[in-house]
């Protein structure tokens, strides 16, 4: 399936005319009888077109930002009429997350299954998902996230596709990456004359009770050559599930396209690798008392790196390899 966001490039350059709100379009899927037209309603509004055989009449929005509506579609160049859905992004700055909610449509769509059905599914959905993308990106979020992709990117390369599902393996793990006996928590230091990284409450390097926790810290160079949606596309080209990297990045607070997302840009310096134990002077739960560890919440603090010792600058992703594998 040719991506989205190709496709809507595509209609900019050479889309055909196609008389609903003066759209010009091009055709991106034909399932049977049924079509689908990608494309810009009044030269600036993305806008996507699927072909139903329903006479309901459906009109409602998402957010304000995404409005769904049955409508009588003109093929002018074949001269035909038919009933579609049509879905457009009222919120030119949103366009790119636009293109991955019709992604995401397109790949539930078959030819057997109900179009409002999926529409009005994945609208549900992507209320909340739109409050987050109009949300700026803070530099610290985007350089976090940043990391955990990169390692996320370097762990497929080692043992395959499947180690996706490692990443934020529940919504209960505090670990980045969980194995069945090895957890990596991903820091990001971008700092030029201390080597710091901030720690979020007493259980994040709390080691596992069984099994090991490595802290893996990428020092990145703030106004690089890669970005998030970079990092994103190459971990997709590696054959990671579509569906299954972006409910993972949902998790993480991020969508595709967001706002605020294309200033940041980095490069990897280094990878830096700490085994955390129970000697590890760090600060968790094991080093306080119960009642002390039980009465602290919203805690964070800036670890000094230096402090850990040495570090290696390798990591055996194996460890991470007890998780499903695909082929890369």
């Amino acid at each position: 399936m040719t991506s989205t966001r190709e496709l809507f490039e595509q209609a900019q350059r050479d889309g055909l005319p196609l008389a609903v709100g003066e759209a010009s379009v091009v055709i991106a899927d034909s399932a049977g009888n049924r079509r689908t037209w990608l494309g810009f309603q009044e030269g600036q509004f993305a806008a996507a077109y699927f072909e139903i055989n329903s006479e309901r009449n459906i009109a409602f929005s998402v957010s304000q930002v995404i409005s769904v509506q049955s409508v009588e579609v003109n093929e002018q160049a074949a001269g035909t009429r038919s009933r579609a859905l049509k879905v457009v992004c009222h919120e030119p700055r949103l366009d790119k997350v636009f293109f991955v909610f019709i992604d995401e449509v397109r790949s539930a769509l078959g030819e057997e299954i109900d179009v409002i059905d999926v529409v009005q599914s994945a609208a549900s959905d992507w209320r909340r998902l739109l409050q987050v993308a109009m949300t700026e990106l803070s530099e610290s979020a985007a350089a976090g996230l940043y990391g955990e992709l990169r390692f996320l990117e370097d762990a497929i390369e080692q043992i395959g596709t499947g180690v996706v599902e490692s990443w934020q393996r529940t919504a209960r793990d505090m670990h980045d990456f969980t194995g069945d006996s090895a957890r990596v928590e991903v820091k990001t230091s971008t700092f030029q004359d201390r080597s710091a990284v901030t720690v979020h409450g007493l259980r994040q390097l709390q080691p596992p009770l069984t099994g090991t926790l490595t802290l893996a810290v990428a020092e990145v160079q703030r106004h690089g050559g890669d970005s998030i949606d970079q990092a994103v596309d190459r971990i997709r080209e590696r054959g990671v599930d579509h569906v299954t990297l972006a409910e993972k990045l949902r998790d993480a607070g991020y969508v595709e396209g967001m706002l605020g997302a294309e200033d940041f840009t980095f490069d990897i310096r280094s990878w830096r690798y700490w085994e955390i134990d129970e000697q590890t002077p760090v600060l968790n739960r094991s080093a306080v008392a119960e009642a002390i560890a039980d009465a602290v919440s919203s805690l964070s603090y800036s670890l000094n790196l230096g402090s850990l010792g040495e570090s290696s600058s390798v990591f055996a992703y194996s460890r991470l390899s007890s998780i499903r594998k695909a082929e890369a």
